[in-house]
């Protein structure tokens, strides 16, 4: 069919058909509209007439009135009642000019109406007029179709900020419009560089593989995506990638980029039925929506991303506000593998700290764990090269595993977690002042290409953890030399009181019993005096040993001061006491120290006060006086032996 290259200009191949029972008439016209450059066909009945509609593309119809058989007014009533039709203009030509003639072709469509005979230039210049109409309205139909068909694609992208969503319905509504069968959208994934279908609509089944997954420099849609113009296929069969088997009549299929300011986001198909054609403003207006979805891709990425971002700061203010509020390092580890696992949406996350003398890297917390990850202790040295951990905290870089399936390096280490079900794993190392304090472990159970921004964004956190560690630790050994004793790691003085005066309150308040020993080793100066300094202090050490070796975990040792110690016993009667001080003595007396001739007893002795928390004692100075007495007595009567405080009398103290 002839187009109209602009609304108001008239193309120099417009059709025209002329229906004249007159065959002298009939080619008078036809030699005068081809000598202006028109196509004519003439047919010399109303039956012709149509019968040549059927078959010939039309732009105008020249229709004499007056003719045998099925008149003028018939072949213009019957034209008009088709719909394919009724948009070609009609003229009516006739010898009768009567209002009446006027009137009723104009009552049934006529688009103009001219007597004979006619003025020929007069004629030629009303066929043109009517072309010029005939073509601005097409425009107007087409470019109304187009904004129709940019509206409901505007309005499925609008709906919401969701990817999938957008493409969803965006395509729905494309096919819909151009009246299309199948549509594809693929959109380029960054960290692989594939064009990876994401939305489509009229496939009798799941995508398979090679369609759901397009490798660089493949298939059509690379093509496309090389080129400013849509691609256009007359046959969707022969597309490469495509899948398609062949169809007689063939299916048509153009492919456009999804492209925003220069950047490309991915490629929208479309495939026609059998048998139809895809015209240039088809293809125009398929180009038209690819940038409409291409901007709401972009919109929903902007979303996702300033979300993504918000969910980030919050987080990092979260983890910072919980690090400046405790220096507890088990509350901090356990906020750290909660907030770094929302994030990444990780289905586990362990956290693995160096021991003080940096030869162990073990599990110190974690979410969602299993028993292997939970157990992990790693010697430095053993598993230098096999451990993505300890290579982490080594080399003080991330080390990512997109596939543990595919992953040769670590496979030893790697197989507790494939035996769990997951497929991706990152180790990102805890760095504070340049130096490695251990490592977080992620484990998701979808393959997944760590990129750049996660990766930075990790070890952002990474290293907010670390520094809040590092603080957590010196608070922990600030608070440690504030109780213990530096010489012994003993409770100090200050620790024992504190100490003494918690399990005296609960003793008395659940009516439990507790037992104090006060020791004191025997000829301490002659032994200090005769070895030196160093020698006394490294037998005070030596003492504090044996007496860890010899207590329970819930006894409380505390160096009183001096060579004085102390040993709070919760839960213990005077009888179980008794036993636990004797043991204690044997084994001092039997301890070899450097100096064992520095008495005439030969080794180091101790001597033992032994005092059990009464009614009548009301306050720990109480207690400690009683056992500091008892103690007294073991030293008067001879060393190296226990003595028993006598049990008050509460009628004597209320005395």
């Amino acid at each position: 069919m002839a187009r109209m290259s602009s609304p108001g200009s008239v193309t120099q191949r417009s059709t025209v058909l002329v229906v004249e029972d007159e065959e002298g008439i009939a080619r008078l016209l036809q030699v005068l509209l081809e000598s202006h450059g028109f196509t004519t066909l003439v047919s010399h009945s109303g039956e012709g007439a149509l019968a040549c509609l059927r078959t010939h593309p039309v732009d105008l119809v020249l229709l004499d009135v007056m003719m045998p058989g099925m008149d003028g007014f018939e072949v213009c009533r019957r034209l008009k009642a088709k719909q394919e039709w009724r948009h070609i203009p009609v003229v009516m030509l006739t010898a009768r000019d009567t209002v009446q003639d006027r009137v009723r072709g104009l009552e049934i469509g006529a688009d103009d109406y001219i007597t004979k005979p006619f003025n020929t230039e007069e004629l030629v210049a009303r066929i043109k007029v009517l072309l010029r109409i005939q073509g601005m309205s097409r425009e107007i139909v087409r470019r109304n179709r187009e904004l129709q068909a940019l509206n409901a694609v505007a309005q499925a992208v609008s709906h919401s900020l969701s990817p999938e969503d957008i493409l969803t319905g965006a395509l729905a509504r494309t096919l819909e419009s151009l009246g299309m069968a199948l549509g594809l959208v693929h959109l380029v994934e960054s960290k692989s560089d594939h064009l990876v279908l994401r939305a489509w609509y009229g496939l009798p089944a799941e995508p398979q593989v090679p369609l759901g997954r397009l490798l660089p420099g493949t298939a059509w849609a690379w093509r496309a995506l090389g080129q400013d113009e849509p691609l256009v296929l007359q046959d969707a069969a022969q597309a490469d990638g495509m899948g398609l088997p062949p169809a007689d009549p063939p299916q048509p299929m153009a492919a456009t980029p999804l492209r925003f300011h220069e950047r490309t986001l991915g490629v929208l198909t479309v495939v026609g039925r059998p048998g139809q054609q895809i015209s240039p403003e088809e293809t125009a207006l398929l180009d038209a929506i690819g940038g409409q979805i291409a901007m709401a891709l972009e919109n929903a990425h902007l979303y996702a991303d300033s979300r993504r971002k918000a969910r980030e700061f919050e987080a990092l203010y979260q983890l910072s506000q919980t690090m400046a509020s405790t220096f507890n390092l088990q509350d901090i580890l356990t906020r750290i593998s909660q907030t770094v696992s929302g994030l990444l949406h990780a289905q586990a996350m362990s956290l693995m700290l160096l021991s003080p003398d940096g030869r162990v890297l073990s599990t110190a917390a974690g979410y969602n764990l299993f028993d292997e990850a939970l157990q992990a202790a790693e010697a430095i040295r053993a598993r230098q090269g096999c451990s993505p951990s300890l290579v982490a905290v080594r080399d003080k870089r991330p080390v990512a595993i997109p596939d543990l399936s595919a992953d040769e390096v670590y496979a030893p280490w790697l197989q507790a977690a494939l035996n769990q079900g997951y497929v991706s794993f990152l180790a990102i190392p805890l760095i504070a002042q340049d130096r490695a304090l251990g490592c977080m472990n992620l484990y998701l159970t979808q393959r997944h290409e760590f990129d750049a921004d996660e990766i930075q964004l990790l070890s952002t956190f990474a290293s907010q953890a670390a520094i809040s560690i590092e603080n957590a630790r010196l608070f922990e050994e600030t608070r440690q030399l504030a109780i213990t004793d530096e010489l012994t790691g003993l409770a100090n003085h200050r620790q024992f009181y504190h100490q003494l005066a918690r399990e005296v309150r609960r003793a008395q308040r659940y009516k439990r019993p507790l037992t104090l020993l006060m020791l004191d080793l025997d000829h301490f100066k002659e032994y200090n005096d005769r070895f030196g300094h160093l020698a006394g202090d490294q037998a005070l050490r030596e003492t504090a040993e044996v007496l860890r070796r010899n207590a329970r975990d819930v006894d409380i040792l505390a160096r009183y001061g001096g060579e004085e110690f102390a040993i709070i016993l919760p839960e213990t009667d005077l009888e179980r006491a008794t036993i636990q001080a004797e043991r204690i003595r044997a084994a001092i007396a039997v301890h070899a120290y450097r100096g064992k001739h520095s008495n005439p007893q030969g080794d180091l002795t101790v001597s033992i006060g032994v005092a059990t928390l009464t009614p009548a004692i009301r306050r720990i100075e109480e207690l400690v006086h009683d056992a500091d007495q008892a103690l007294y007595r073991a030293k008067s009567q001879g060393r190296n032996r226990l003595e028993l405080a006598p049990a008050r009398d509460p009628a004597a103290d209320r005395t």
